[in-house]
């Protein structure tokens, strides 16, 4: 393997912790714009629910009062999880070097290894073009009955944006970085080992699993395979994006998860 696919962007603790309120409001920022731009999916989700003939689903009139909703819990929900990212995961020494350095005020060579980020979008890029090869197998030899229309690529585009920002921030910086501090605690360990590493990606890919059971309910039922396709996709998915906050830090893995998003659902539409 080329070591261009393998560098890790420099992991600077000093750095980190001398600008660490730069990096949580920055990141902060981020998580509202995420959590903003995915009312539109969300909204088009609940009014193809009505139109299934879903009683139980309340659509706001105003698209005002879901931006307000979202704002404020969004607000509180990035505070915590940013909190236990930068605070309480101090010592699993990874976060987002990368907005760290650039508040640094260092060049931007010295800011990046342009090779080494881009082989970790074309890791996601792969990973789509795989799990969507997956899919049309599946659709060939164990089709699944859709329950209703999804949303058109349109808001799958928007939605890209959104779940690349939020999940990263959610799983990786949040769930990943407390996982592997408190396996750190426990072990008595200074620094995380690959081994310890690897148990937080693992993990927390898992959830990143598990949290996506309930929109799918939305579009297929929930047998033991529809949940097993789901489960799998994503903990394929999750151990990737994982890698990736590892070696390149939370931007990094936004902008992959991003790119992945949107070959795999605009570009390639496995649902259609």
């Amino acid at each position: 393997m080329r070591n261009d696919f393998i560098t890790a962007l420099k992991q600077n603790k000093i750095e980190k912790k001398e600008y660490r309120w730069n990096i949580a409001v920055t990141v902060l920022t981020l998580f509202l714009i995420g959590s903003i731009l995915n009312i539109p999916f969300s909204r088009e989700v609940k009014r193809l629910n009505i139109e299934a003939g879903l009683n139980n689903v309340r659509l706001n009139e105003s698209i005002f009062e879901d931006f307000f909703a979202v704002g404020i819990s969004s607000l509180i929900i990035g505070v915590i999880i940013i909190f236990v990212g930068l605070w309480v995961s101090e010592r699993a020494n990874l976060g987002a070097p990368l907005i760290a350095s650039i508040f640094s005020k260092q060049s931007f060579k010295e800011l990046i290894d342009i090779k080494a980020v881009l082989s970790s979008i074309i890791l996601a890029i792969l990973t789509a073009l795989l799990l969507l090869g997956l899919f049309e197998l599946q659709k060939e030899f164990y089709p699944v009955a859709s329950k209703m229309a999804r949303p058109t690529k349109d808001f799958y585009a928007l939605v890209s944006f959104s779940a690349g920002i939020t999940e990263e921030i959610i799983f990786r910086l949040g769930l990943m970085s407390l996982i592997i501090t408190a396996n750190q605690f426990f072990r008595k360990k200074e620094n995380p080992s690959s081994k310890i590493i690897w148990s937080g990606i693992f993990i927390s890919a898992l959830f990143f699993g598990l949290v996506h059971l309930p929109l799918s309910k939305n579009f297929v039922e929930l047998t033991s395979f529809s949940v097993g396709v789901t489960m799998f996709g994503n903990l394929i998915t999750g151990s990737v994006f994982g890698w990736i906050f590892w070696k390149q830090g939370l931007l990094v893995a936004i902008i992959s998860h991003i790119v992945f998003d949107l070959v795999f659902h605009v570009i390639g539409s496995p649902f259609g």
